[in-house]
């Protein structure tokens, strides 16, 4: 078994859980076949484009009625699934009812929550993977299995037998889901960002199944996903979706060095907001194409620094001139 990601809550106020393995588990890599280099190669770059990226026609929108249609469990077209899959199918096991999507396994108790998530992770989905500049192709070799909690002691029973915190609310194990949708007290069935951020993990397991983002990079795009979806299916600028980032004073040096979640609150904090600001400002006042580049450039060298200057060095005279703006970077 490959190590475990520590788990963390994502902010105070969602109490969240973000539990993402991105090394893959023993059952995944069975079903899939060896993805080729990332970014895929491309015959004929366009001019000016920076080395390793590729041009990029993204897929068509995904429809928003995503049609949801029960299926006995024999009729699935993947009942392969992790061990938190099977601690939760064992839970009441005559009362979960099954279900597929374009890309999804959906395991619920009420179809009405099954069509909801399934609506909601499916744009996920395909927003995640656009913003990485990977097509189809390149994330539905297989379908991820979702698991949707509503009953509270339900979901409570289900922690007691995982590693995972009992304050969790919601998380990934490597491209798997688990969502725990009841009531958050306004009227809203569950979390749309946290979904969104759930489901980035998702996909970024789907598309670097052999690969292991650095827990500042995983997190930061991440929490900036969670509202850049939800922006995007809204049709609202992604600013509108960017919550004040109070917290976000980690040096850069230090935010590079992370190698595992902290343990205490206002350290958990300043992780994930400093994350995401290096990303939301990577993605807002940077070429946003040349992100994905320099992922492949963190992965190959493990240093943030290095990468950022290889990818984003015409920029900037050097990485203190860019720490400088940085600094007093918001949105």
């Amino acid at each position: 078994m490959p190590p475990r990601t520590p788990t963390k809550p994502i902010n105070p106020a969602a109490l969240a859980l973000a539990a993402a393995i991105l090394l893959p588990a023993h059952f995944a890599a069975a079903q899939m076949p060896s993805p080729p280099p990332w970014p895929f190669a491309s015959p004929s770059p366009t001019p000016g484009a920076m080395p390793g990226t590729i041009p990029f026609t993204p897929p068509p929108e995904p429809r928003r009625d995503i049609p949801v249609t029960e299926k006995a469990w024999a009729d699935l077209s993947n009942q392969e699934v992790g061990d938190y899959g099977q601690k939760a199918l064992a839970i009441k096991p005559q009362d979960w009812k099954h279900a597929e999507t374009d890309n999804f396994i959906l395991h619920f108790r009420g179809i009405t929550d099954a069509r909801q998530v399934a609506r909601e992770i499916e744009y996920d989905l395909w927003f995640v993977a656009k913003e990485l500049g990977a097509a189809p192709a390149q994330y539905n070799r297989h379908k991820s299995h979702v698991f949707i909690f509503k009953d509270e002691t339900e979901w409570d029973n289900f922690l007691a037998e995982t590693r995972e915190p009992l304050w969790a609310a919601s998380f990934a194990m490597r491209d798997e889901l688990f969502l725990n949708i009841r009531s958050n007290g306004n009227g809203a069935p569950f979390d749309s960002h946290l979904l969104a951020h759930e489901t980035t993990h998702a996909v970024v397991s789907r598309l670097y199944p052999f690969e292991h983002w650095p827990v500042w990079l995983n997190e930061g795009f991440a929490e900036y996903m969670g509202g850049a979806c939800v922006a995007a299916r809204n049709h609202e600028p992604v600013k509108n979706n960017q919550k004040n980032l109070a917290y976000a004073d980690l040096g850069l040096d230090d935010l590079f060095a992370v190698k595992i979640y902290p343990t205490e609150q206002d350290k958990v904090d300043q992780l994930y907001q400093t994350s995401e600001k290096f990303v939301r400002y990577l993605m807002n006042d940077l070429p946003k194409e040349r992100f994905r580049q320099y992922v492949t450039e963190v992965l190959k060298t493990n240093d943030g620094k290095q990468a950022f200057m290889t990818v984003y060095g015409d920029k900037f005279k050097d990485f203190d001139a860019f720490a400088k703006k940085f600094k007093d970077f918001s949105k």
